[in-house]
């Protein structure tokens, strides 16, 4: 956990200079706040305690169609624990809409768990970041 926690520092010290935003989201299996940068994104659950590191892509420029900017899909990892450590590779698509210094976004996609049991479950998420 304290290299996670090193690595999220060193990480949000080095990108001062990146498009920044923060903000609060409520999922499954986790809520919390997130922090992105640029392209990457870490999510801090708190109801349940979590962490996940996600890489993000905007799907109007992998496909070439201005009109799908406002869609991305992401692949990450996750560790969850909900009674039972649960660790584990996701991915999935979402959209995010800006309002002023404001972003909406709502994702889903699937993650599979492979500590303790393997287990393949859909997951998805709402949320608000605030960028600076």
């Amino acid at each position: 956990m304290k290299k996670v926690l090193l690595g999220l520092a060193l990480t949000l010290s080095v990108s001062a200079h990146a498009s920044q935003s923060v903000g609060v989201f409520f999922g499954s299996p986790m809520s919390g706040i997130q922090y992105k940068t640029n392209d990457l994104r870490f999510s801090l659950g708190l109801d349940d305690f979590g962490v996940a590191v996600d890489k993000t892509f905007n799907l109007g420029s992998l496909v070439n169609d201005p009109d799908l900017n406002s869609m991305y899909t992401f692949v990450g990892a996750q560790y969850v624990d909900n009674k039972h450590d649960k660790l584990g590779v996701r991915s999935g698509v979402g959209f995010q809409v800006p309002v002023s210094q404001f972003e909406l976004y709502g994702e889903v996609g699937p993650t599979l768990y492979f500590v303790e049991d393997v287990d393949l479950e859909l997951e998805g998420a709402l949320g608000v970041r605030y960028r600076f």
